[in-house]
């Protein structure tokens, strides 16, 4: 059981430590990741920045992923996806959630802008499930013509593991379980993190 988010990113960053990564830069997924990212790049003594994806939804079943979407409009098809993108209202689907990345983005970072070419970037979260936010920034950042992406990740069922493993140059996780529910279950502290928080905490890395 991982105590919190802070313990969390305190032990990847112990292990990250051992990969003797070349100026590393942490992109954080708000935002829980936030809290992971921090205490990350301060073990590694790196930027702390900030990348968003949306999950996208069919307009019945808010709740289910079948993708995901970043800022710029690059995507992450999940295997359901063929069966709601012909439905009328996908286009407006893809368009809010693209609008909404873009709203937080500049919220928390003021710019959608991006330079990671020849960067070793550590994506971070706090636990992935599906993974397909995951999947989708890893899209993205495949076209950022960076040195390598390592994914730092406290939680990620077997499964997910298997998909995403061969998208990064290394997975540093603390736990794979084949059994698996919930991020939370696997924290004995997993409360929400506010806006305010995130901004606290990227203000630091101005």
């Amino acid at each position: 059981m991982i105590k919190d988010r802070v313990e969390a990113g305190q032990l990847l960053g112990d292990k990250l430590i051992k990969c003797n990564l070349e100026s590393p830069t942490v992109l954080a997924i708000p935002r829980g990741g936030i809290i992971v990212g921090h205490e990350i790049a301060k073990k590694l003594g790196c930027k702390l920045d900030v990348v968003i994806s949306k999950k996208i939804t069919p307009a019945e079943n808010p709740e289910y992923a079948i993708g995901a979407i970043t800022h710029d409009g690059t995507l992450y098809k999940g295997n359901y996806w063929n069966n709601y993108s012909s439905d009328e209202s996908f286009a407006d689907e893809l368009t809010r959630k693209k609008q909404e990345v873009k709203r937080r983005l500049e919220e928390y970072r003021r710019t959608t802008e991006y330079d990671l070419e020849r960067k070793t970037i550590v994506l971070v979260d706090d636990g992935i499930a599906t993974g397909s936010t995951a999947f989708a920034i890893l899209n993205w950042l495949s076209k950022q013509r960076m040195k390598k992406v390592l994914l730092a990740i406290p939680v990620i069922p077997a499964d997910t593991y298997e998909a995403i493993n061969d998208k990064v140059s290394d997975v540093v996780t603390l736990q794979i379980p084949t059994s698996f529910s919930s991020v939370g279950q696997f924290y004995s502290s997993f409360e929400q993190v506010s806006d305010d928080e995130v901004k606290k905490i990227l203000v630091q890395y101005d």
